[in-house]
Protein backbone atom coordinates (compact mmCIF):
# COMPACT_ATOMS: atom_id res chain seq x y z
CA UNK A 1 0.00 0.00 0.00
CA UNK A 2 1.49 3.37 -1.65
CA UNK A 3 0.27 6.87 0.41
CA UNK A 4 0.86 10.20 -1.04
CA UNK A 5 -0.57 13.52 0.94
CA UNK A 6 -2.42 15.06 -1.21
CA UNK A 7 -2.45 18.57 0.78
CA UNK A 8 -6.27 20.02 -0.18
CA UNK A 9 -7.88 22.22 1.54
CA UNK A 10 -10.50 21.77 2.50
CA UNK A 11 -9.32 18.99 4.10
CA UNK A 12 -12.79 16.67 2.98
CA UNK A 13 -11.87 14.83 -0.35
CA UNK A 14 -15.37 12.42 -1.26
CA UNK A 15 -15.10 10.01 -3.84
CA UNK A 16 -13.10 9.49 -6.78
CA UNK A 17 -13.57 8.95 -10.59
CA UNK A 18 -11.57 8.70 -13.31
CA UNK A 19 -11.30 11.11 -16.38
CA UNK A 20 -9.70 12.29 -19.77
CA UNK A 21 -8.46 9.87 -22.94
CA UNK A 22 -5.02 8.49 -23.01
CA UNK A 23 -4.14 10.69 -25.13
CA UNK A 24 -5.38 14.00 -23.24
CA UNK A 25 -3.48 11.63 -20.51
CA UNK A 26 -0.57 11.34 -23.00
CA UNK A 27 -0.14 14.97 -24.00
CA UNK A 28 0.22 16.37 -20.33
CA UNK A 29 2.42 13.32 -19.60
CA UNK A 30 0.50 11.50 -17.36
CA UNK A 31 -0.91 7.77 -17.31
CA UNK A 32 -3.95 8.55 -14.91
CA UNK A 33 -6.01 11.28 -13.79
CA UNK A 34 -9.04 11.24 -11.18
CA UNK A 35 -11.03 13.87 -9.89
CA UNK A 36 -12.53 14.11 -6.01
CA UNK A 37 -15.03 16.17 -4.68
CA UNK A 38 -14.16 17.91 -1.91
CA UNK A 39 -17.39 18.27 0.38
CA UNK A 40 -17.07 21.35 2.21
CA UNK A 41 -17.37 23.40 -0.24
CA UNK A 42 -19.90 24.57 -2.59
CA UNK A 43 -19.88 22.86 -5.64
CA UNK A 44 -18.09 24.95 -7.96
CA UNK A 45 -15.36 24.90 -5.74
CA UNK A 46 -15.75 21.49 -4.34
CA UNK A 47 -13.71 19.63 -7.67
CA UNK A 48 -10.11 18.75 -7.43
CA UNK A 49 -7.99 16.74 -9.97
CA UNK A 50 -5.71 14.33 -9.06
CA UNK A 51 -3.21 13.23 -11.77
CA UNK A 52 0.22 10.61 -11.89
CA UNK A 53 3.14 11.34 -13.79
CA UNK A 54 4.11 8.55 -16.62
CA UNK A 55 6.81 6.05 -16.13
CA UNK A 56 6.49 7.32 -11.77
CA UNK A 57 6.58 4.94 -8.83
CA UNK A 58 2.87 5.01 -7.45
CA UNK A 59 3.87 6.57 -4.40
CA UNK A 60 5.66 9.66 -6.07
CA UNK A 61 4.58 11.85 -8.90
CA UNK A 62 1.30 12.82 -8.59
CA UNK A 63 -0.26 16.18 -8.68
CA UNK A 64 -3.11 17.68 -6.63
CA UNK A 65 -5.01 20.91 -7.96
CA UNK A 66 -8.35 22.43 -7.07
CA UNK A 67 -10.21 23.16 -10.22
CA UNK A 68 -11.62 26.66 -10.68
CA UNK A 69 -15.62 26.55 -12.02
CA UNK A 70 -18.21 28.72 -12.14
CA UNK A 71 -22.29 27.24 -11.71
CA UNK A 72 -23.60 31.12 -12.54
CA UNK A 73 -27.00 31.50 -11.22
CA UNK A 74 -26.23 28.73 -8.93
CA UNK A 75 -22.88 30.02 -7.52
CA UNK A 76 -23.20 30.03 -3.96
CA UNK A 77 -26.35 27.86 -3.61
CA UNK A 78 -25.12 24.53 -3.06
CA UNK A 79 -23.26 22.42 -0.06
CA UNK A 80 -21.94 18.98 0.55
CA UNK A 81 -20.46 17.61 -2.90
CA UNK A 82 -19.98 13.62 -1.37
CA UNK A 83 -19.87 11.27 -4.95
CA UNK A 84 -18.70 11.80 -8.44
CA UNK A 85 -18.84 9.54 -11.76
CA UNK A 86 -17.62 10.22 -15.26
CA UNK A 87 -19.46 9.38 -18.62
CA UNK A 88 -19.50 10.37 -22.30
CA UNK A 89 -16.79 13.14 -21.57
CA UNK A 90 -18.55 14.43 -18.43
CA UNK A 91 -18.30 14.15 -14.99
CA UNK A 92 -20.95 14.40 -12.66
CA UNK A 93 -20.99 15.66 -9.00
CA UNK A 94 -23.61 14.55 -6.58
CA UNK A 95 -24.96 16.56 -3.36
CA UNK A 96 -25.73 14.10 -0.36
CA UNK A 97 -29.22 15.39 -0.36
CA UNK A 98 -28.76 15.30 3.86
CA UNK A 99 -28.35 17.59 6.67
CA UNK A 100 -25.88 18.73 9.50
CA UNK A 101 -25.36 16.26 12.08
CA UNK A 102 -28.18 17.48 14.24
CA UNK A 103 -30.42 18.06 11.37
CA UNK A 104 -32.70 19.38 9.12
CA UNK A 105 -32.12 18.32 5.91
CA UNK A 106 -30.84 21.03 3.70
CA UNK A 107 -32.03 22.15 0.02
CA UNK A 108 -28.26 23.02 -0.79
CA UNK A 109 -27.82 19.76 -0.88
CA UNK A 110 -30.19 18.83 -3.17
CA UNK A 111 -28.53 18.51 -6.51
CA UNK A 112 -26.32 16.99 -9.01
CA UNK A 113 -23.88 19.17 -11.52
CA UNK A 114 -22.20 17.89 -13.94
CA UNK A 115 -18.57 19.45 -16.05
CA UNK A 116 -17.16 17.95 -19.36
CA UNK A 117 -14.13 16.81 -19.15
CA UNK A 118 -12.79 19.49 -22.06
CA UNK A 119 -14.03 22.27 -19.74
CA UNK A 120 -11.94 21.23 -16.92
CA UNK A 121 -8.46 20.59 -19.43
CA UNK A 122 -8.88 24.24 -20.62
CA UNK A 123 -9.40 25.50 -17.14
CA UNK A 124 -6.20 23.81 -16.17
CA UNK A 125 -4.50 25.18 -19.27
CA UNK A 126 -5.60 29.11 -19.20
CA UNK A 127 -7.08 29.58 -15.61
CA UNK A 128 -10.32 30.04 -16.99
CA UNK A 129 -13.35 28.66 -14.61
CA UNK A 130 -14.74 25.77 -16.04
CA UNK A 131 -18.25 25.63 -16.90
CA UNK A 132 -20.77 23.82 -14.47
CA UNK A 133 -24.23 23.18 -14.88
CA UNK A 134 -26.50 22.66 -12.10
CA UNK A 135 -30.03 21.10 -11.20
CA UNK A 136 -31.07 21.81 -8.19
CA UNK A 137 -34.08 19.34 -7.16
CA UNK A 138 -35.06 20.98 -3.54
CA UNK A 139 -35.67 17.43 -2.39
CA UNK A 140 -37.03 16.33 -5.54
CA UNK A 141 -34.25 13.51 -5.49
CA UNK A 142 -35.37 12.97 -1.65
CA UNK A 143 -38.61 12.39 -2.32
CA UNK A 144 -37.98 9.88 -5.56
CA UNK A 145 -35.71 7.73 -3.69
CA UNK A 146 -38.25 7.77 -0.70
CA UNK A 147 -40.77 6.35 -3.28
CA UNK A 148 -37.94 3.74 -4.89
CA UNK A 149 -38.04 2.18 -1.15
CA UNK A 150 -40.87 1.96 -0.26
CA UNK A 151 -41.27 -1.44 -0.34
CA UNK A 152 -38.24 -2.20 1.67
CA UNK A 153 -37.57 -2.87 5.14
CA UNK A 154 -35.48 -0.48 6.16
CA UNK A 155 -33.72 0.35 9.08
CA UNK A 156 -36.50 2.01 11.89
CA UNK A 157 -35.95 6.14 11.69
CA UNK A 158 -35.66 6.38 15.39
CA UNK A 159 -36.76 9.46 17.58
CA UNK A 160 -34.18 11.89 17.01
CA UNK A 161 -33.64 11.30 13.48
CA UNK A 162 -37.55 12.25 13.29
CA UNK A 163 -37.59 14.95 15.07
CA UNK A 164 -34.40 16.63 13.64
CA UNK A 165 -34.49 15.26 10.15
CA UNK A 166 -37.87 14.64 9.10
CA UNK A 167 -40.69 16.63 11.19
CA UNK A 168 -38.03 19.45 11.15
CA UNK A 169 -37.78 19.76 7.80
CA UNK A 170 -41.48 19.39 6.99
CA UNK A 171 -42.06 22.58 9.23
CA UNK A 172 -39.12 24.44 7.23
CA UNK A 173 -40.89 23.69 4.30
CA UNK A 174 -43.89 24.98 5.18
CA UNK A 175 -43.19 28.39 3.41
CA UNK A 176 -40.99 26.86 0.72
CA UNK A 177 -41.91 25.80 -2.84
CA UNK A 178 -40.68 22.52 -2.12
CA UNK A 179 -43.73 22.42 0.92
CA UNK A 180 -45.01 18.85 0.76
CA UNK A 181 -42.06 16.99 -1.10
CA UNK A 182 -40.55 15.56 2.64
CA UNK A 183 -43.26 13.58 4.06
CA UNK A 184 -43.60 12.53 7.31
CA UNK A 185 -42.98 8.78 7.25
CA UNK A 186 -39.72 9.61 4.85
CA UNK A 187 -36.57 8.33 5.78
CA UNK A 188 -33.72 11.03 5.67
CA UNK A 189 -31.41 10.11 2.69
CA UNK A 190 -27.48 10.35 2.49
CA UNK A 191 -25.79 9.66 -0.96
CA UNK A 192 -21.79 9.11 -0.82
CA UNK A 193 -21.51 6.94 -3.80
CA UNK A 194 -22.45 7.44 -7.30
CA UNK A 195 -21.43 5.37 -10.86
CA UNK A 196 -23.25 4.93 -14.25
CA UNK A 197 -24.16 1.28 -15.73
CA UNK A 198 -23.50 -0.23 -18.53
CA UNK A 199 -27.16 1.31 -19.66
CA UNK A 200 -26.14 5.03 -18.70
CA UNK A 201 -28.32 4.76 -15.73
CA UNK A 202 -26.62 6.78 -12.81
CA UNK A 203 -26.45 4.76 -9.71
CA UNK A 204 -27.01 6.28 -6.28
CA UNK A 205 -24.75 4.17 -3.19
CA UNK A 206 -26.94 5.20 0.13
CA UNK A 207 -24.78 5.52 3.16
CA UNK A 208 -28.31 6.04 5.05
CA UNK A 209 -30.48 4.19 5.20
CA UNK A 210 -29.88 0.52 4.98
CA UNK A 211 -32.15 -2.04 5.21
CA UNK A 212 -33.59 -3.62 8.55
CA UNK A 213 -30.66 -6.08 8.53
CA UNK A 214 -28.30 -3.85 8.10
CA UNK A 215 -27.59 -3.97 4.11
CA UNK A 216 -26.47 -1.26 1.77
CA UNK A 217 -28.59 0.14 -0.89
CA UNK A 218 -27.85 0.92 -4.29
CA UNK A 219 -30.71 3.36 -6.38
CA UNK A 220 -31.34 3.66 -9.59
CA UNK A 221 -31.17 7.03 -11.37
CA UNK A 222 -33.44 6.57 -14.22
CA UNK A 223 -32.94 10.09 -16.28
CA UNK A 224 -29.93 12.08 -15.01
CA UNK A 225 -29.72 13.31 -18.25
CA UNK A 226 -33.28 14.67 -18.68
CA UNK A 227 -32.88 16.68 -15.47
CA UNK A 228 -30.31 18.96 -17.35
CA UNK A 229 -32.17 19.27 -20.76
CA UNK A 230 -35.36 19.63 -19.13
CA UNK A 231 -36.39 22.36 -16.50
CA UNK A 232 -39.61 21.16 -15.57
CA UNK A 233 -37.99 17.52 -14.87
CA UNK A 234 -38.21 15.56 -12.22
CA UNK A 235 -36.23 12.76 -10.76
CA UNK A 236 -37.31 9.55 -11.94
CA UNK A 237 -35.65 5.97 -9.57
CA UNK A 238 -36.40 2.59 -10.71
CA UNK A 239 -34.65 -0.40 -9.65
CA UNK A 240 -33.23 -1.23 -6.01
CA UNK A 241 -30.43 -3.61 -5.54
CA UNK A 242 -29.54 -5.02 -1.97
CA UNK A 243 -25.80 -5.70 -1.14
CA UNK A 244 -27.02 -8.75 1.52
CA UNK A 245 -23.82 -10.08 2.47
CA UNK A 246 -22.57 -6.79 4.02
CA UNK A 247 -23.62 -5.48 7.35
CA UNK A 248 -25.46 -6.86 9.80
CA UNK A 249 -28.51 -5.43 12.39
CA UNK A 250 -25.37 -5.23 14.57
CA UNK A 251 -23.02 -3.90 12.60
CA UNK A 252 -24.92 -2.04 9.25
CA UNK A 253 -23.22 -1.17 6.48
CA UNK A 254 -23.31 2.08 4.19
CA UNK A 255 -21.90 2.53 0.92
CA UNK A 256 -19.29 5.34 0.51
CA UNK A 257 -17.82 5.23 -2.77
CA UNK A 258 -18.55 3.27 -6.24
CA UNK A 259 -16.05 2.30 -8.83
CA UNK A 260 -17.10 0.56 -12.59
CA UNK A 261 -14.67 -0.10 -15.38
CA UNK A 262 -17.71 -1.79 -17.60
CA UNK A 263 -20.77 -0.82 -16.29
CA UNK A 264 -21.62 -4.18 -14.97
CA UNK A 265 -18.79 -5.08 -12.62
CA UNK A 266 -18.16 -2.76 -9.57
CA UNK A 267 -16.29 -2.00 -6.79
CA UNK A 268 -16.98 -0.05 -3.46
CA UNK A 269 -16.03 1.20 -0.59
CA UNK A 270 -18.55 -0.11 2.30
CA UNK A 271 -18.38 1.09 6.13
CA UNK A 272 -19.88 2.95 9.07
CA UNK A 273 -23.52 5.38 8.69
CA UNK A 274 -21.93 7.87 10.05
CA UNK A 275 -18.59 9.50 11.76
CA UNK A 276 -17.97 8.85 15.47
CA UNK A 277 -17.34 11.52 17.83
CA UNK A 278 -19.24 14.39 15.65
CA UNK A 279 -23.00 14.18 17.35
CA UNK A 280 -24.57 12.49 14.59
CA UNK A 281 -28.17 12.08 14.88
CA UNK A 282 -28.26 8.93 13.11
CA UNK A 283 -25.19 7.42 15.52
CA UNK A 284 -27.66 8.50 18.36
CA UNK A 285 -30.36 7.15 17.42
CA UNK A 286 -28.31 3.86 16.52
CA UNK A 287 -24.87 3.42 18.15
CA UNK A 288 -24.41 -0.04 16.02
CA UNK A 289 -24.27 2.16 12.56
CA UNK A 290 -20.43 3.28 14.24
CA UNK A 291 -19.22 -0.23 14.40
CA UNK A 292 -18.85 -1.52 10.39
CA UNK A 293 -15.20 -1.42 9.70
CA UNK A 294 -14.52 -0.10 5.91
CA UNK A 295 -13.89 -2.77 3.12
CA UNK A 296 -13.13 -2.98 -0.84
CA UNK A 297 -15.68 -5.09 -1.96
CA UNK A 298 -16.76 -6.51 -5.42
CA UNK A 299 -19.99 -7.34 -6.99
CA UNK A 300 -21.85 -7.78 -10.77
CA UNK A 301 -25.31 -6.04 -10.64
CA UNK A 302 -28.03 -8.24 -12.09
CA UNK A 303 -30.31 -7.12 -14.67
CA UNK A 304 -33.62 -7.14 -11.94
CA UNK A 305 -33.71 -5.57 -8.87
CA UNK A 306 -33.17 -7.46 -5.85
CA UNK A 307 -30.40 -8.74 -3.61
CA UNK A 308 -26.71 -9.06 -4.95
CA UNK A 309 -23.33 -11.23 -3.36
CA UNK A 310 -20.26 -9.53 -3.30
CA UNK A 311 -17.12 -10.84 -2.49
CA UNK A 312 -14.09 -9.08 -0.25
CA UNK A 313 -10.63 -7.85 -1.63
CA UNK A 314 -9.77 -5.80 1.41
CA UNK A 315 -10.11 -5.00 4.78
CA UNK A 316 -8.65 -1.62 6.26
CA UNK A 317 -8.22 -2.77 9.60
CA UNK A 318 -8.28 0.58 12.14
CA UNK A 319 -8.75 2.70 8.64
CA UNK A 320 -12.27 3.95 8.59
CA UNK A 321 -12.17 7.69 6.40
CA UNK A 322 -12.36 5.27 3.43
CA UNK A 323 -13.74 8.35 1.60
CA UNK A 324 -13.43 7.04 -2.77
CA UNK A 325 -12.10 4.62 -4.64
CA UNK A 326 -11.17 4.33 -8.38
CA UNK A 327 -9.25 1.14 -10.08
CA UNK A 328 -7.06 1.84 -13.06
CA UNK A 329 -6.19 0.60 -16.02
CA UNK A 330 -3.94 -1.77 -14.91
CA UNK A 331 -5.93 -3.18 -12.04
CA UNK A 332 -4.56 -1.41 -9.14
CA UNK A 333 -7.31 -0.03 -6.52
CA UNK A 334 -6.49 3.91 -5.76
CA UNK A 335 -8.65 5.31 -2.26
CA UNK A 336 -9.27 8.94 -1.10
CA UNK A 337 -8.53 8.97 2.76
CA UNK A 338 -9.86 11.73 5.16
CA UNK A 339 -7.05 11.82 7.54
CA UNK A 340 -6.49 14.21 10.60
CA UNK A 341 -5.65 17.48 8.87
CA UNK A 342 -4.88 16.14 5.47
CA UNK A 343 -6.24 14.41 2.67
CA UNK A 344 -4.30 11.23 1.30
CA UNK A 345 -4.35 8.60 -1.88
CA UNK A 346 -3.70 5.18 -1.15
CA UNK A 347 -3.27 2.96 -3.82
CA UNK A 348 -3.13 -1.03 -3.14
CA UNK A 349 -1.41 -2.95 -6.06
CA UNK A 350 -2.98 -6.19 -7.05
CA UNK A 351 -0.65 -9.01 -7.96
Amino acid sequence: MHETDLHLDPNEASDLCRVFTPDELARRGWERAFVTVLDEATAENAIALLAHEAGAPLDEGWTAVRVPADAGIHNGRTEDAEACASRGGYVYLVGSQFGKKRGPLSAKRSWIARVSEDSIAKALDTGTPAELEVVRMRFGLHRAINDALADLDLIPLGPLAQASYVDATITKGESKSWHGTVRPTDHPVNIEAAEFSAEGKLLLGLRYPVTADGHPIVVELENVDELFADPNAVPRCGKVWVLNDVGTRETPAGLRALDTRDGLEFDAIVGDLDAIGKSATVLADHPEGAVADSEHIRFELPAEAGPVGTKTLHHFGDIRRIEGIAVDHEGHAHYVIDEEGHVALRTLVFE
